[in-house]
């Protein structure tokens, strides 16, 4: 286990965290202490509890914004694929047979192309 010293607010904290999540871990404190010193600007002084608390709930209306942006795209990629889903059937124009069909009528059209160029020839 490492330990780390963070500054939220001007005041440090020595916190423990994983092997290897040191720098992750110093960023998010680095995260905390920017909202923590813009609610200091904004409302002056303030308990440490009360800073803190409002920190945490910027934070947290930050996380609730990105889940509610990860749910509606997990939606638009749930809908996109049941889509893509009802489209492959035989009617689908991106489908094996259709494909095929389209594969056998561009080869007579070459054919015609190909008689019509030996018939003005002759």
């Amino acid at each position: 286990m490492s330990e780390v010293t963070v500054d939220i607010a001007g005041r440090s904290y020595r916190l423990g965290c994983g092997e290897g999540e040191e720098e992750h871990l110093v960023d998010l404190a680095t995260m905390i202490d920017g909202d923590a010193r813009a609610l200091h600007r904004q409302f002056g002084n303030m308990s440490e509890g009360r800073l803190l608390l409002m920190t945490a709930l910027m934070v947290a209306d930050r996380l609730s914004d990105a889940e509610s942006q990860i749910y509606a795209a997990e939606q638009r990629l749930e809908k996109a694929q049941k889509g893509a889903k009802r489209r492959g059937g035989q009617d689908d124009m991106f489908s094996a047979e259709r494909e095929a069909e389209l594969t056998h009528r561009v080869n007579a059209l070459i054919e015609q192309v190909e008689d019509l160029q030996q018939a003005a020839a002759v």
